[in-house]
């Protein structure tokens, strides 16, 4: 199993996910762009060839980035990110891609409840909650169109909402864990492990192998504890608004 490609493909799945059934997706030599109806997800420019300068500024020309994320990865990450930066984009975040063998998943923990976003009440809850431990929206128009292909979850205490999670089964069976977070309030009280313990869980259940994952520098600590290992690292780029 190449585990870095099934990750790229479950990421890449997903973003089409989203701007298809709640946006805009748009295919074009070289690249694929991803756009939110609403709120700010996906919004994601990603390329499928090697990056040069000229295919860039015919990018620039033809499309309004304003808001859109461009994430790179690769061998050539060096090289895209001189591309990027020389053309105006600025770093925005950097990840890094980890996978693990769900055979090794630790055992379900029951102190949080993961309730399954079904309607749009309840994806308004999500997106709230999301905004909240994230600092940025997906809209709950975009959860009520998409949970029909991505599975949001809620994670609760005692009946009080404590974080948020998603998993996204691509067509090759890789469990994709995505937006995984704890609002404020509720952090530092080991919600995160727990919510990560259920995801991987419900993944196993519906025969996945393989789970996914994208991490920050910061939060990879808890990915690795709990079994995850680094295989690459992703670069996000951004236009600054003038």
């Amino acid at each position: 199993m190449d585990l870095i490609k099934a990750n790229i493909n479950n990421l890449t799945a997903l973003w089409k996910a989203g701007g298809q059934l709640a946006g805009q997706y748009i295919k074009e030599e070289g690249y694929c762009l991803s756009v939110a109806g609403s709120g700010e997800w996906p919004n994601k420019l990603w390329f499928t060839q090697s990056l040069d300068m000229l295919t860039l500024h015919d990018i620039q020309l033809k499309w309004n980035l304003d808001g859109v994320s461009i994430p790179i990865w690769g061998n050539d990450l060096a090289k895209q990110e001189l591309t990027l930066i020389t053309r105006g984009f600025e770093e925005k975040l950097t990840q890094v891609a980890m996978s693990m063998d769900l055979t090794n998943a630790p055992e379900r923990i029951d102190r949080v409840v993961i309730q399954k976003v079904t309607n749009e009440k309840m994806a308004v809850t999500w997106s709230n909650l999301f905004q909240e431990s994230f600092g940025y929206e997906v809209s709950a128009e975009t959860v009520t169109k998409t949970i029909g292909s991505i599975e949001y979850f809620i994670g609760k205490h005692d009946g009080v909402p404590v974080g948020t999670a998603v998993l996204f089964m691509d067509q090759h069976g890789i469990a994709g864990i995505h937006s995984m977070g704890v609002i404020p309030t509720q952090r530092r009280k080991g919600y995160a492990e727990e919510l990560l313990i259920h995801m991987m869980n419900i993944a196993r259940m519906k025969g996945a192998n393989y789970a996914t994952l994208q991490a920050s520098e910061i939060g990879k600590g808890l990915y690795l504890k709990t079994g995850f290992r680094e295989d690459f690292i992703i670069k996000t780029f951004i236009k600054p608004k003038n």
